[in-house]
Protein backbone atom coordinates (compact mmCIF):
# COMPACT_ATOMS: atom_id res chain seq x y z
CA UNK A 1 0.00 0.00 0.00
CA UNK A 2 1.32 3.14 -1.20
CA UNK A 3 0.06 6.20 0.97
CA UNK A 4 1.03 9.94 -0.01
CA UNK A 5 0.74 12.94 2.68
CA UNK A 6 0.03 16.18 1.29
CA UNK A 7 0.02 18.47 4.40
CA UNK A 8 -0.21 21.96 5.21
CA UNK A 9 -1.26 24.23 7.91
CA UNK A 10 -4.93 23.58 9.35
CA UNK A 11 -5.40 21.60 5.34
CA UNK A 12 -3.98 17.69 4.57
CA UNK A 13 -4.81 15.17 2.46
CA UNK A 14 -4.35 11.35 2.52
CA UNK A 15 -4.47 9.11 -0.81
CA UNK A 16 -4.86 5.80 -0.20
CA UNK A 17 -3.58 3.74 -2.67
CA UNK A 18 -4.75 0.33 -2.59
CA UNK A 19 -6.07 -1.24 -5.79
CA UNK A 20 -9.93 -1.91 -5.99
CA UNK A 21 -9.78 -4.68 -8.29
CA UNK A 22 -13.50 -3.94 -9.90
CA UNK A 23 -12.72 -0.68 -10.87
CA UNK A 24 -10.75 0.37 -14.52
CA UNK A 25 -7.62 0.11 -14.09
CA UNK A 26 -5.24 3.63 -13.60
CA UNK A 27 -3.19 2.27 -16.29
CA UNK A 28 -5.80 3.13 -18.73
CA UNK A 29 -5.30 6.81 -17.59
CA UNK A 30 -3.72 8.97 -20.82
CA UNK A 31 -0.38 10.27 -19.46
CA UNK A 32 -0.50 13.93 -18.14
CA UNK A 33 2.55 16.25 -18.36
CA UNK A 34 4.76 16.89 -15.55
CA UNK A 35 5.39 20.52 -14.82
CA UNK A 36 9.42 19.54 -14.02
CA UNK A 37 11.67 16.58 -14.16
CA UNK A 38 13.15 17.38 -10.78
CA UNK A 39 10.21 17.44 -8.42
CA UNK A 40 10.04 14.56 -5.43
CA UNK A 41 7.71 11.63 -6.78
CA UNK A 42 5.23 12.59 -4.13
CA UNK A 43 4.46 15.73 -5.18
CA UNK A 44 1.26 16.02 -7.61
CA UNK A 45 2.75 17.76 -10.19
CA UNK A 46 -0.30 18.94 -12.35
CA UNK A 47 -1.80 22.29 -12.27
CA UNK A 48 -5.95 23.18 -11.61
CA UNK A 49 -6.32 26.15 -13.79
CA UNK A 50 -10.13 26.22 -13.38
CA UNK A 51 -11.27 29.74 -11.86
CA UNK A 52 -14.56 28.06 -10.64
CA UNK A 53 -13.48 24.20 -10.08
CA UNK A 54 -16.44 21.47 -9.98
CA UNK A 55 -15.46 18.54 -8.88
CA UNK A 56 -17.10 15.36 -9.81
CA UNK A 57 -19.73 13.10 -8.19
CA UNK A 58 -17.64 10.98 -5.25
CA UNK A 59 -18.91 8.28 -2.99
CA UNK A 60 -18.28 9.70 0.20
CA UNK A 61 -18.20 7.71 3.46
CA UNK A 62 -16.22 8.31 7.12
CA UNK A 63 -13.22 6.06 8.12
CA UNK A 64 -11.07 6.00 11.49
CA UNK A 65 -7.39 5.58 10.75
CA UNK A 66 -5.14 5.46 13.18
CA UNK A 67 -7.41 7.56 15.73
CA UNK A 68 -8.39 10.07 13.17
CA UNK A 69 -11.16 10.74 10.98
CA UNK A 70 -10.91 10.89 7.34
CA UNK A 71 -13.67 10.56 4.46
CA UNK A 72 -13.17 8.31 1.96
CA UNK A 73 -13.98 8.63 -1.55
CA UNK A 74 -14.78 6.19 -4.00
CA UNK A 75 -15.19 6.64 -7.49
CA UNK A 76 -18.34 5.52 -9.12
CA UNK A 77 -17.23 5.76 -12.42
CA UNK A 78 -13.85 4.16 -12.37
CA UNK A 79 -11.57 6.60 -13.78
CA UNK A 80 -9.49 6.85 -10.25
CA UNK A 81 -9.16 3.58 -8.97
CA UNK A 82 -7.90 4.19 -5.82
CA UNK A 83 -9.79 5.05 -2.29
CA UNK A 84 -9.05 8.21 -1.74
CA UNK A 85 -9.15 9.72 1.75
CA UNK A 86 -9.52 13.60 2.50
CA UNK A 87 -9.29 15.41 5.77
CA UNK A 88 -12.72 16.44 6.96
CA UNK A 89 -11.72 20.18 6.06
CA UNK A 90 -10.53 18.87 2.75
CA UNK A 91 -13.73 16.93 2.48
CA UNK A 92 -15.97 20.49 3.18
CA UNK A 93 -14.04 22.11 0.65
CA UNK A 94 -14.66 20.30 -2.18
CA UNK A 95 -18.51 20.72 -0.90
CA UNK A 96 -17.57 23.95 -2.24
CA UNK A 97 -16.75 23.47 -5.93
CA UNK A 98 -19.71 23.18 -7.74
CA UNK A 99 -18.90 25.02 -10.33
CA UNK A 100 -20.42 28.49 -8.99
CA UNK A 101 -17.68 29.70 -6.90
CA UNK A 102 -14.54 31.20 -7.73
CA UNK A 103 -11.20 30.63 -5.49
CA UNK A 104 -11.35 33.69 -3.67
CA UNK A 105 -15.17 32.47 -3.02
CA UNK A 106 -13.98 29.28 -1.36
CA UNK A 107 -11.40 30.65 1.11
CA UNK A 108 -14.45 33.25 2.05
CA UNK A 109 -16.62 31.25 2.93
CA UNK A 110 -14.39 28.75 4.19
CA UNK A 111 -13.44 31.68 6.91
CA UNK A 112 -17.08 32.45 6.96
CA UNK A 113 -18.59 29.01 7.68
CA UNK A 114 -15.98 27.22 9.96
CA UNK A 115 -13.97 29.89 11.00
CA UNK A 116 -10.58 28.90 8.50
CA UNK A 117 -8.07 30.71 7.32
CA UNK A 118 -6.77 29.10 4.43
CA UNK A 119 -3.87 30.78 2.19
CA UNK A 120 -4.46 30.87 -1.68
CA UNK A 121 -1.52 28.43 -2.32
CA UNK A 122 -2.95 26.09 0.12
CA UNK A 123 -6.31 26.11 -1.88
CA UNK A 124 -4.09 25.38 -5.28
CA UNK A 125 -2.32 22.29 -3.52
CA UNK A 126 -5.11 20.70 -2.90
CA UNK A 127 -6.62 21.76 -6.45
CA UNK A 128 -3.55 20.77 -7.85
CA UNK A 129 -4.31 16.82 -6.10
CA UNK A 130 -7.64 16.27 -6.94
CA UNK A 131 -6.48 17.29 -11.05
CA UNK A 132 -3.90 14.74 -10.87
CA UNK A 133 -6.32 12.19 -10.10
CA UNK A 134 -9.08 13.42 -12.32
CA UNK A 135 -11.11 14.38 -9.73
CA UNK A 136 -12.62 17.44 -11.09
CA UNK A 137 -14.95 18.32 -13.73
CA UNK A 138 -13.26 19.85 -16.12
CA UNK A 139 -11.78 19.69 -19.15
CA UNK A 140 -8.79 17.25 -17.85
CA UNK A 141 -11.39 14.63 -17.17
CA UNK A 142 -13.43 15.16 -20.36
CA UNK A 143 -10.85 14.60 -22.16
CA UNK A 144 -10.11 11.24 -20.79
CA UNK A 145 -13.96 10.50 -21.37
CA UNK A 146 -13.59 11.83 -24.71
CA UNK A 147 -10.62 9.85 -25.53
CA UNK A 148 -11.82 6.54 -24.54
CA UNK A 149 -12.48 4.93 -27.85
CA UNK A 150 -15.67 3.02 -26.38
CA UNK A 151 -16.85 2.41 -22.54
CA UNK A 152 -14.59 -0.65 -20.86
CA UNK A 153 -16.54 -3.86 -19.68
CA UNK A 154 -15.90 -2.91 -15.92
CA UNK A 155 -17.53 -5.40 -13.98
CA UNK A 156 -16.33 -8.63 -16.46
CA UNK A 157 -13.84 -10.38 -14.12
CA UNK A 158 -15.88 -10.00 -10.73
CA UNK A 159 -19.52 -9.98 -11.59
CA UNK A 160 -19.12 -12.31 -14.50
CA UNK A 161 -16.60 -14.72 -16.16
CA UNK A 162 -13.94 -12.29 -18.27
CA UNK A 163 -12.85 -15.09 -20.44
CA UNK A 164 -15.79 -15.49 -23.62
CA UNK A 165 -15.23 -18.84 -23.45
CA UNK A 166 -16.11 -19.50 -19.38
CA UNK A 167 -18.71 -16.49 -20.32
CA UNK A 168 -20.70 -18.18 -22.46
CA UNK A 169 -20.75 -21.34 -20.49
CA UNK A 170 -21.87 -19.51 -17.78
CA UNK A 171 -24.43 -17.53 -19.59
CA UNK A 172 -25.93 -21.47 -20.98
CA UNK A 173 -26.08 -22.61 -17.10
CA UNK A 174 -27.98 -19.19 -15.76
CA UNK A 175 -30.49 -19.43 -18.52
CA UNK A 176 -30.88 -23.12 -19.33
CA UNK A 177 -32.47 -24.63 -22.47
CA UNK A 178 -36.35 -24.81 -20.78
CA UNK A 179 -38.87 -24.14 -23.44
CA UNK A 180 -40.84 -20.64 -22.31
CA UNK A 181 -43.80 -20.50 -20.48
CA UNK A 182 -45.56 -18.06 -23.04
CA UNK A 183 -44.60 -18.60 -26.32
CA UNK A 184 -44.97 -15.24 -28.03
CA UNK A 185 -41.88 -13.40 -27.67
CA UNK A 186 -42.13 -9.78 -26.07
CA UNK A 187 -41.03 -6.53 -27.66
CA UNK A 188 -40.40 -4.60 -24.23
CA UNK A 189 -39.39 -6.63 -21.29
CA UNK A 190 -38.38 -5.56 -17.59
CA UNK A 191 -35.42 -7.40 -16.64
CA UNK A 192 -33.49 -7.37 -13.42
CA UNK A 193 -30.24 -5.82 -13.11
CA UNK A 194 -29.15 -7.65 -9.78
CA UNK A 195 -26.14 -9.89 -9.22
CA UNK A 196 -26.52 -12.32 -11.95
CA UNK A 197 -26.43 -15.35 -9.69
CA UNK A 198 -28.79 -14.02 -6.92
CA UNK A 199 -31.53 -12.76 -9.74
CA UNK A 200 -30.93 -16.24 -12.05
CA UNK A 201 -34.50 -17.12 -12.41
CA UNK A 202 -35.62 -14.18 -13.47
CA UNK A 203 -32.61 -13.36 -16.23
CA UNK A 204 -33.99 -16.76 -17.07
CA UNK A 205 -37.19 -16.52 -17.34
CA UNK A 206 -36.71 -13.24 -19.47
CA UNK A 207 -33.96 -14.37 -21.35
CA UNK A 208 -36.00 -17.38 -22.38
CA UNK A 209 -38.92 -15.53 -23.77
CA UNK A 210 -37.21 -13.03 -25.51
CA UNK A 211 -34.56 -15.96 -27.16
CA UNK A 212 -36.26 -16.80 -29.98
CA UNK A 213 -36.90 -13.13 -31.28
CA UNK A 214 -33.70 -11.19 -30.74
CA UNK A 215 -32.40 -11.52 -33.93
CA UNK A 216 -36.08 -9.52 -35.30
CA UNK A 217 -34.95 -6.46 -34.05
CA UNK A 218 -32.00 -3.85 -35.27
CA UNK A 219 -31.81 -1.58 -32.03
CA UNK A 220 -32.32 -2.23 -28.38
CA UNK A 221 -33.35 0.93 -26.60
CA UNK A 222 -31.94 -0.10 -22.82
CA UNK A 223 -33.29 1.97 -19.79
CA UNK A 224 -30.96 1.49 -16.97
CA UNK A 225 -30.76 3.15 -13.09
CA UNK A 226 -27.67 5.32 -12.23
CA UNK A 227 -26.70 4.19 -9.41
CA UNK A 228 -24.60 7.34 -8.99
CA UNK A 229 -25.89 10.56 -8.29
CA UNK A 230 -26.91 12.58 -11.34
CA UNK A 231 -27.63 16.36 -11.79
CA UNK A 232 -30.49 15.58 -14.46
CA UNK A 233 -33.12 12.84 -14.98
CA UNK A 234 -31.83 11.10 -17.67
CA UNK A 235 -27.89 10.56 -19.03
CA UNK A 236 -27.00 9.94 -22.29
CA UNK A 237 -23.46 8.51 -23.97
CA UNK A 238 -22.02 8.56 -27.19
CA UNK A 239 -19.45 5.82 -26.68
CA UNK A 240 -20.11 2.48 -27.62
CA UNK A 241 -19.44 -0.12 -24.78
CA UNK A 242 -16.83 -3.06 -24.68
CA UNK A 243 -17.71 -6.48 -23.29
CA UNK A 244 -15.32 -9.96 -23.36
CA UNK A 245 -17.49 -11.13 -26.66
CA UNK A 246 -16.60 -8.13 -28.26
CA UNK A 247 -17.89 -4.40 -29.33
CA UNK A 248 -21.61 -2.93 -28.69
CA UNK A 249 -22.07 -0.53 -31.29
CA UNK A 250 -24.60 2.70 -29.48
CA UNK A 251 -26.52 4.87 -32.47
CA UNK A 252 -25.03 7.48 -32.03
CA UNK A 253 -27.34 9.49 -34.46
CA UNK A 254 -30.43 8.31 -32.76
CA UNK A 255 -28.20 9.79 -29.22
CA UNK A 256 -27.41 13.00 -30.63
CA UNK A 257 -31.32 13.14 -32.33
CA UNK A 258 -32.72 12.67 -28.69
CA UNK A 259 -30.20 15.00 -27.05
CA UNK A 260 -31.16 17.58 -29.29
CA UNK A 261 -32.27 20.84 -27.70
CA UNK A 262 -33.24 19.54 -24.31
CA UNK A 263 -33.78 21.91 -21.59
CA UNK A 264 -31.12 19.94 -19.91
CA UNK A 265 -27.64 18.62 -20.95
CA UNK A 266 -27.62 14.89 -21.21
CA UNK A 267 -24.43 14.35 -21.07
CA UNK A 268 -23.12 16.55 -17.76
CA UNK A 269 -22.98 13.17 -15.71
CA UNK A 270 -21.72 10.69 -18.36
CA UNK A 271 -19.37 9.53 -16.55
CA UNK A 272 -21.88 7.67 -14.52
CA UNK A 273 -22.16 5.30 -17.66
CA UNK A 274 -18.33 4.20 -17.19
CA UNK A 275 -18.77 2.38 -13.83
CA UNK A 276 -22.87 1.53 -14.18
CA UNK A 277 -23.77 -2.79 -14.68
CA UNK A 278 -27.38 -1.92 -14.99
CA UNK A 279 -26.59 -1.67 -19.33
CA UNK A 280 -23.88 -3.60 -18.97
CA UNK A 281 -25.44 -6.92 -17.58
CA UNK A 282 -28.00 -6.58 -20.25
CA UNK A 283 -25.35 -6.68 -23.31
CA UNK A 284 -23.68 -9.55 -22.12
CA UNK A 285 -26.89 -11.40 -22.44
CA UNK A 286 -27.92 -10.05 -25.68
CA UNK A 287 -24.08 -10.71 -27.30
CA UNK A 288 -24.76 -14.25 -26.15
CA UNK A 289 -27.72 -14.98 -27.95
CA UNK A 290 -27.57 -13.20 -30.90
CA UNK A 291 -25.50 -14.17 -34.03
CA UNK A 292 -25.35 -10.67 -35.36
CA UNK A 293 -24.33 -7.53 -34.08
CA UNK A 294 -26.07 -5.75 -31.02
CA UNK A 295 -26.92 -2.14 -31.41
CA UNK A 296 -28.23 0.69 -28.54
CA UNK A 297 -29.43 3.21 -27.27
CA UNK A 298 -27.92 3.69 -23.86
CA UNK A 299 -29.58 5.71 -21.21
CA UNK A 300 -29.64 6.00 -17.90
CA UNK A 301 -32.52 7.23 -15.55
CA UNK A 302 -31.71 9.44 -12.63
CA UNK A 303 -34.44 8.85 -9.09
CA UNK A 304 -37.90 10.06 -9.04
CA UNK A 305 -37.41 9.71 -5.57
CA UNK A 306 -39.31 13.38 -4.71
CA UNK A 307 -42.53 12.26 -7.02
CA UNK A 308 -42.85 9.83 -4.35
CA UNK A 309 -42.22 11.47 -1.02
CA UNK A 310 -44.00 14.39 -2.34
CA UNK A 311 -46.47 12.77 -4.72
CA UNK A 312 -46.58 14.42 -8.15
CA UNK A 313 -46.21 13.22 -11.93
CA UNK A 314 -42.60 13.41 -13.50
CA UNK A 315 -43.46 15.11 -16.01
CA UNK A 316 -44.40 18.25 -14.09
CA UNK A 317 -40.41 18.61 -14.31
CA UNK A 318 -40.06 19.90 -17.52
CA UNK A 319 -36.90 17.94 -18.26
CA UNK A 320 -38.73 14.90 -17.76
CA UNK A 321 -41.71 16.01 -20.16
CA UNK A 322 -38.95 17.01 -23.15
CA UNK A 323 -37.05 13.58 -22.43
CA UNK A 324 -40.16 11.10 -22.53
CA UNK A 325 -41.93 12.91 -25.88
CA UNK A 326 -38.44 13.03 -27.59
CA UNK A 327 -37.85 9.76 -26.96
CA UNK A 328 -41.24 8.78 -28.15
CA UNK A 329 -40.69 10.80 -31.30
CA UNK A 330 -37.07 9.42 -32.82
CA UNK A 331 -36.76 6.15 -31.50
CA UNK A 332 -38.60 4.22 -34.64
CA UNK A 333 -41.03 1.78 -33.20
CA UNK A 334 -40.72 -1.07 -35.80
CA UNK A 335 -37.92 -3.98 -35.05
CA UNK A 336 -37.02 -2.27 -32.00
CA UNK A 337 -36.65 -3.69 -28.47
CA UNK A 338 -36.88 -2.26 -25.15
CA UNK A 339 -35.51 -2.74 -21.93
CA UNK A 340 -36.24 -1.74 -18.90
CA UNK A 341 -32.93 -2.91 -16.46
CA UNK A 342 -34.10 -2.61 -13.00
CA UNK A 343 -34.57 -3.82 -9.56
CA UNK A 344 -37.62 -3.45 -6.94
CA UNK A 345 -37.68 -3.37 -3.76
CA UNK A 346 -34.59 -2.89 -1.60
CA UNK A 347 -35.59 -3.41 2.46
CA UNK A 348 -33.98 -4.25 5.44
CA UNK A 349 -30.78 -3.28 7.61
CA UNK A 350 -28.59 -3.13 4.51
CA UNK A 351 -30.98 -0.19 3.35
CA UNK A 352 -31.06 1.73 6.83
CA UNK A 353 -34.42 -0.37 7.62
CA UNK A 354 -35.38 -2.94 10.30
CA UNK A 355 -34.35 -6.61 10.18
CA UNK A 356 -37.01 -8.62 8.07
CA UNK A 357 -39.09 -11.60 9.44
CA UNK A 358 -41.86 -13.97 6.90
CA UNK A 359 -44.08 -12.22 7.99
CA UNK A 360 -42.83 -8.56 6.59
CA UNK A 361 -41.58 -10.76 3.64
CA UNK A 362 -45.09 -11.61 2.91
CA UNK A 363 -46.18 -7.97 3.32
CA UNK A 364 -43.38 -6.93 1.09
CA UNK A 365 -44.91 -10.08 -1.61
CA UNK A 366 -48.08 -8.21 -1.94
CA UNK A 367 -47.46 -4.91 -2.21
CA UNK A 368 -45.42 -5.63 -5.09
CA UNK A 369 -47.39 -7.62 -6.95
CA UNK A 370 -49.68 -4.53 -6.03
CA UNK A 371 -46.87 -2.71 -7.83
CA UNK A 372 -45.86 -5.13 -10.38
CA UNK A 373 -50.03 -5.71 -11.50
CA UNK A 374 -50.52 -2.10 -12.41
CA UNK A 375 -46.85 -2.40 -14.35
CA UNK A 376 -48.06 -5.49 -16.40
CA UNK A 377 -51.20 -3.65 -16.93
CA UNK A 378 -49.13 -0.78 -18.96
CA UNK A 379 -50.37 2.13 -16.63
CA UNK A 380 -47.66 4.36 -15.93
CA UNK A 381 -49.03 6.26 -13.55
CA UNK A 382 -51.24 3.39 -11.87
CA UNK A 383 -47.71 1.94 -11.38
CA UNK A 384 -46.23 4.81 -9.88
CA UNK A 385 -49.11 5.33 -7.43
CA UNK A 386 -48.67 2.22 -6.03
CA UNK A 387 -44.85 3.46 -4.76
CA UNK A 388 -46.44 7.16 -3.70
CA UNK A 389 -49.17 5.71 -1.35
CA UNK A 390 -46.16 4.56 0.74
CA UNK A 391 -44.00 7.58 0.26
CA UNK A 392 -41.18 5.60 -1.48
CA UNK A 393 -40.54 2.82 1.49
CA UNK A 394 -39.56 0.18 -0.90
CA UNK A 395 -36.28 1.56 -2.14
CA UNK A 396 -37.24 0.66 -5.51
CA UNK A 397 -34.43 0.89 -8.08
CA UNK A 398 -36.15 1.34 -11.27
CA UNK A 399 -39.13 3.58 -10.87
CA UNK A 400 -38.00 6.05 -13.15
CA UNK A 401 -36.76 3.34 -15.97
CA UNK A 402 -40.14 1.58 -15.71
CA UNK A 403 -42.50 4.54 -15.74
CA UNK A 404 -40.84 6.11 -18.75
CA UNK A 405 -40.77 2.20 -20.69
CA UNK A 406 -44.17 2.57 -19.93
CA UNK A 407 -45.37 6.14 -20.94
CA UNK A 408 -43.42 6.08 -23.82
CA UNK A 409 -44.58 2.55 -25.39
CA UNK A 410 -48.18 2.30 -23.51
CA UNK A 411 -47.32 -1.06 -23.92
CA UNK A 412 -50.93 -2.27 -22.96
CA UNK A 413 -51.13 -5.77 -21.06
CA UNK A 414 -47.80 -7.58 -20.44
CA UNK A 415 -47.50 -11.17 -18.75
CA UNK A 416 -45.25 -11.22 -15.50
CA UNK A 417 -42.69 -13.92 -16.24
CA UNK A 418 -41.17 -14.05 -12.61
CA UNK A 419 -40.67 -12.29 -8.93
CA UNK A 420 -38.56 -13.55 -6.80
CA UNK A 421 -37.01 -12.06 -3.49
CA UNK A 422 -33.42 -12.02 -3.15
CA UNK A 423 -32.93 -12.82 0.64
CA UNK A 424 -30.09 -12.49 2.62
CA UNK A 425 -28.88 -14.85 5.58
CA UNK A 426 -31.10 -14.19 8.72
CA UNK A 427 -33.81 -12.35 6.74
CA UNK A 428 -31.54 -9.33 7.74
CA UNK A 429 -32.30 -7.77 4.28
CA UNK A 430 -34.05 -8.22 0.67
CA UNK A 431 -34.02 -7.33 -2.61
CA UNK A 432 -37.21 -7.68 -4.82
CA UNK A 433 -36.70 -8.18 -8.83
CA UNK A 434 -39.14 -9.43 -11.52
CA UNK A 435 -39.14 -10.38 -15.11
CA UNK A 436 -42.05 -8.93 -16.95
CA UNK A 437 -42.72 -9.26 -21.24
CA UNK A 438 -45.00 -6.96 -22.99
CA UNK A 439 -45.97 -8.31 -26.61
Amino acid sequence: MKILFIESENLSILFDFQKNAVSISPARLPPKPRESSGQPENIPMSRCIDDKPRVRWMQPELLQVKGETFVSLRDPAGIQADIMLLSPLAYQLTQLMDGLHSRPQILEQARERWGVRLQAEQLDQLLNSLEERYVLDNATSRGYLRDLACRPAAHAGSAYPADPRELAEFLNQLIGSEAPREKQAGSAYLIPHIDLRRGRESYAQAYRHARSSLEDFDLFVILGITHAYSHNPFVLTRKDFETPLGRVETDQDLVEKLAADLPFDPFLDEFNHLGEHSIEFQLVFLQHLRSRPVKIVPILCGSFQECLETPRWPEEDPRVAAFLERLGEVVPRSRTCWLASVDLAHMGQRFDGPPLSVPALQKIEERDRESIAAAVAGDARGFLATLQADRGQRNYCGTSAIYSLLQVLKPGSGTLLNYQQCNEPGLTSTVTVASVSFP
